[in-house]
């Protein structure tokens, strides 16, 4: 499958915009839900729910943004700023994941494997969808 094809709807300026407002809306949502199980979950070991809340909205918003412009830059060829918009999209995904490490206390070693494991299999995928998009493009060519 040509990427190019798939992403043609976002050289127009206008499917950009719209993309971009509806990127932030999951993000956002996502956000929400994951603040509701991560407190679920870590609250009894010391997790302050209301701070891991703020910690992880506040990077959702600079998330939301330097993931799509990461996207944007790739599809546009632009190599080397695709790649530093990947690199704050890393440090901004992560941010949230940190503070549960650093704060939590005393959590069993079967929920940090489980936390471990979701993070692999999240990590993993998006690893794999760059990849194969720098495939097609590849084959594309």
């Amino acid at each position: 499958m040509d990427i190019r094809r798939f992403f043609r709807f976002l050289d127009d300026v206008e499917a950009r915009r719209k993309g971009l407002k509806i990127w932030f809306v999951l993000v956002l949502g996502w956000s929400i839900g994951r603040s509701i199980i991560v407190s679920q979950v870590f609250h009894k070991y010391g997790l302050n729910s209301r701070i891991y809340f703020l910690i992880d909205f506040l990077t959702s918003i600079p998330y939301a943004y330097t993931s799509a412009q990461s996207l944007l830059t790739f599809i546009d060829k632009k190599r080397t700023q695709a790649l530093l918009w990947g690199f704050a999209t890393i440090a901004f995904f992560y941010a949230p994941d940190i503070y549960i490490v650093y704060s939590s206390k005393q959590v069993p070693n079967s929920t940090y494997i489980g936390f471990g494991i979701v993070l692999f299999a999240l990590s993993t995928f998006a690893i794999a969808q760059w990849r194969d998009s720098r495939r097609n493009k590849k084959d594309a060519r």
